[in-house]
């Protein structure tokens, strides 16, 4: 069986929801939305999806959860870093912890200097302001009445206030709005909710849409290959309940399937480099090198302390009474640990003197060993991330099958001046959490321990326990057909097939400096509207020949 769309949009991330909601609008348009993961409308992952702190119930399954991993090389001991990547409605925004940061005036005017017009900050502002819905006092530079709500929940956990006020004792700016002009400093980070609950991109921008009659979506389906003819994307071939079927795609096919797996999907359908597409056992269509190249994420390291004083969130005997109301003070209140993100604040740094930040420090008012865990101890914690890595990491193809996992490697530290900043940034860490504002709340360091204190031994201690910010960038990089590893234009194109864009965080040329998931929907709000645009042209020159022919025959 054959479907026929005018477009084909892959994934339902926060790149596939807003274009599929924008596209979707034109009821004279047809959308198809493939999702291999389940809808987040169905019982039980609705519940979980609304919670914010439902992704822990998300994460250890792999119906949801494509359950990636990160390989690393001899900088981190070899070690294999689990790596979650969303499989369902909302992609990463339904499992991540909804922070909602732009990034810096500087990233995108990196973009523009990297051969990118158009992508400045005067030209990404309006579009931040045209997705968001800002329940703060009127800016300048914010939105309000669009899709997504930008909110600050009711209510935070005490180590919150305390950590911020430690930030403000060690000398840091107290900010409460990271979207205003200035960057840095401490403060309680904005989020993507509604009245406490989640608001991932499809429930933001998919939810509204599902009711066309244009608009078709397919969850629980793999998009197995993109079909191309002739240099054009023509559709995809797709499995579902254990069949395979092509779609067409009369205009466009759209990847939004995120950082990791738009690489392999396009490796999978021949385009890449043509001598590695080869080793793993799949035809070359287009050879096109920067494909999975040029992987850049936040690498992370942590300080933990205990909590003696039990306020932080935990699986504890002492918390027992308060774990058991919990769930009722969310149903009638929207308050209290369900509603919380777990990382509540947190800030910028820079470590250089070029006042630039270059580190951000996000707290969580929890132990969390990784993505999976719930803590059974009392403790408190900062996560150290690296916010412009020197260092670039690949993704490629472990076989020509598409239901293998691709291969990713991180490449952390292979410059050394990203270990020199994160040790900078971790002092900083440190030290405001030796202030006065956190001395009643805080215990012993436990993690990686107070008798690492020269650089070498924190050297040693961080490639122990360095892990992932989770904001993979760059794999499917935007650039001019004269950068050697650009993938698509600076519309999104990919350079030398007709018919295909690449729309989620792989397209960044440069990572950006904080969370990527509102800088992606911002990213997918532009493809819309060059979509459009041209759909505009095109129509009016096809109607320009009927005009003429109109006017000759009246004459």
């Amino acid at each position: 069986m054959t479907h026929s769309f005018d477009y084909i949009v892959i994934g339902s991330g926060p790149g596939g929801s807003v274009l599929a909601n924008r596209l979707s609008a034109d009821p004279a348009v047809s959308v198809a939305l493939i999702e291999a993961g389940p809808s987040d409308r169905k019982w039980p992952v609705n519940i979980k999806t609304i919670m914010p702190v439902g992704n822990i119930f998300l994460i250890p399954h792999a119906r949801y959860n494509w359950q990636q991993q990160l390989t690393g090389g001899d900088a981190i001991d070899g070690r294999v870093i689990g790596f979650p990547r969303g499989k369902l409605f909302g992609g990463c925004s339904a499992i991540n912890g909804g922070v909602y940061i732009r990034g810096q005036e500087e990233d995108y005017a990196s973009w523009v200097q990297a051969g990118n017009p158009g992508w400045g900050w005067d030209d990404v502002l309006p579009v931040f302001k045209r997705l968001e819905n800002y329940h703060g006092p009127d800016k300048s530079w914010h939105g309000k009445g669009a899709e997504l709500d930008v909110e600050k929940p009711a209510s935070f956990n005490p180590i919150t206030t305390a950590i911020i006020d430690a930030a403000v004792e060690a000398g840091h700016y107290h900010n409460e709005d990271f979207a205003a002009e200035r960057k840095d400093g401490f403060g309680r980070y904005d989020l993507n909710q509604r009245r406490g609950t989640r608001l991932s991109a499809a429930r933001a921008f998919l939810h509204p849409a599902l009711g066309r009659s244009n608009l078709s979506v397919f969850d629980e389906t793999l998009v197995r290959r993109i079909i191309t003819d002739d240099g054009r994307a023509t559709g995809v071939e797709i499995e579902r309940a254990g069949k395979r079927e092509i779609m067409t795609a009369r205009n466009e096919v759209l990847v939004c399937a995120g950082a990791t797996n738009s690489p392999q999907l396009l490796m999978l359908s021949g385009i890449g480099d043509r001598d590695a597409l080869s080793k793993v056992g799949v035809d070359p269509v287009h050879h096109l090198p920067g494909v999975g190249a040029h992987l850049q994420d936040h690498p992370t390291v942590h300080i933990s302390v205990e909590n003696p004083t039990g306020e932080s969130y935990a699986n504890s005997r002492s918390a027992l009474l308060r774990n058991a109301l919990a769930p009722f003070k969310y149903a009638l209140k929207r308050e209290g640990m369900f509603a919380s993100n777990v990382a509540e604040c947190g800030g910028f740094v820079c470590t250089d003197g070029s006042g630039r930040p270059d580190i951000q420090l996000t707290f969580l008012v929890g132990l969390k060993g990784n993505a999976r865990v719930v803590p059974s101890n009392h403790g408190f914690m900062a996560l150290i991330q690296l916010l412009r890595p020197n260092s670039e990491g690949r993704v490629r193809l472990a076989s020509n099958r598409a239901e293998d996992k691709p291969i990713i490697e991180p490449n952390f530290f292979d410059d050394p001046r990203d270990m020199a900043t994160l040790i900078a940034g971790f002092r900083e860490a440190r030290r405001i959490f030796a202030q006065p504002a956190l001395a009643a709340m805080r215990g012993k360091e436990i993690e990686p321990g107070a008798e690492h204190v020269s650089d070498q031994e924190l050297d040693k201690a961080l490639r122990k326990i360095v892990n992932t910010a989770y904001h993979p960038t760059g794999t499917c990089k935007m650039g001019p057909a004269s950068d050697p590893l650009a993938v698509v234009d600076d519309r999104l194109r990919v350079h030398g097939i007709d018919g295909l864009r690449v729309v989620d965080a792989s397209v960044m040329p440069s990572i950006i400096s904080g969370n990527t998931s509102a800088p992606t929907m911002m990213i997918a709000q532009r493809a819309a509207d060059f979509i459009l645009e041209e759909r505009k042209t095109h129509s009016s020159q096809a109607a320009e020949p009927a005009r003429v022919a109109e006017t000759e025959l009246q004459s």
